[in-house]
């Protein structure tokens, strides 16, 4: 008997399932993954596949992730539920739909880890972790970066930013295909950023780890996917070995 897991990713957004995919793969703890683009489309998909778990996005066109649950009532047995969103404030319905976990996106490799582990845990337990919900999720609306501009001040959720790039005495901030020019040094925005995701390279760059899909050491660039843009970087060939600690 396998003791690997089979999952379900549903997703509307192909960038991402397959990042889901990459991280879920990385884990080493599946022997099979198979993804949908929507919530009719994983009804289908169920009908000859039974998973142990879904990782299920919230917002989707047509039926949304609490609609794909109402669904699955109809069906005996539960896999369990996974939400991946990147909205705070859906946590506390997660609880009343008896959601498993609430991930965040962009998906924290640890945290993902800490997920799978869990459910295992659970099937051979009385162990549920929807009380751990919101002290996970809740808190992190207020654990924002306050960044200065020219118009005014702005709360960056550092889990949007695909990296910053020093330009003099200022910082650009790139988030989801928008470029935000902030009034302080990038060693000062290193420090406000978390150290756990966010990687400093050299004296001009910070990446946001968690997007890191491909390194070309030959032409020194970094590809960098996020849920809703592919961008590369280009990385001083001098500090490409800061970049193995990875």
């Amino acid at each position: 008997m396998d003791s690997k897991l089979k999952a379900l990713i549903v997703d509307d957004e192909e960038d991402a399932r397959k990042l889901l995919k990459k991280l879920l793969d990385e884990t080493h703890m599946f022997s099979d993954l198979k993804l949908a683009d929507s919530a009719c489309s994983a009804t289908s998909e169920l009908k000859n596949y039974d998973p142990d778990m879904i990782f299920l996005d919230i917002r989707m066109p047509e039926k949304d992730g609490f609609d794909f649950l109402m669904d699955m009532n109809h069906r005996n047995g539960r896999p369990g539920i996974v939400f991946v969103s990147a909205y705070e404030q859906h946590a506390l319905k997660a609880i009343k739909h008896q959601a498993f976990d609430y991930l965040l996106k962009p998906v924290n490799r640890k945290e993902l880890k800490q997920c799978i582990n869990k459910y295992i845990s659970s099937r051979n337990e009385s162990f549920s972790p929807l009380t751990q919900i919101v002290q996970k999720v809740i808190p992190d609306k207020i654990k924002r970066v306050k960044v200065s501009t020219r118009t005014g001040t702005l709360f960056i959720n550092p889990a949007n930013i695909l990296y910053c790039k020093a330009d003099g005495n200022y910082t650009i901030i790139f988030t989801g295909g928008k470029e935000l020019l902030c009034s302080m040094n990038i060693g000062k925005m290193r420090e406000m950023l978390p150290e756990n995701i966010f990687l400093r390279i050299g004296r001009s760059l910070i990446i946001n780890l968690e997007f890191i899909t491909h390194l070309d050491r030959k032409q020194s660039v970094l590809k960098l996917v996020s849920y809703d843009e592919t961008v590369s970087v280009k990385v001083p060939r001098n500090h490409l070995k800061e970049l193995d600690t990875i």
